[in-house]
């Protein structure tokens, strides 16, 4: 019973810790960061000096379908 429990106290914590907003790794998304067209993309940092400038970008479907070949 006591190890039921402290099992279930432990899982506790981990689920709590992983729906955290701060993680290791993790960068948060910033709405003016977004990659122009019809997509769901968003560049990590702010783009404006970037060797290489992205106009637009389309997908089709959008939003991409897992193991459906995009279109573009």
């Amino acid at each position: 019973m006591q190890l039921t429990t402290l099992l279930l106290a432990a899982t506790g914590v981990v689920s709590v810790s992983a729906g955290s907003s701060w993680l290791p790794g993790q960068i948060a998304v910033k709405e003016e960061f977004s990659v122009p067209g019809n997509n769901p993309l968003f560049f990590c940092s702010d783009p404006k000096d970037d060797i290489l400038e992205i106009e637009n970008v389309d997908l089709d479907p959008n939003p991409p379908s897992p193991y459906v070949n995009l279109l573009w």
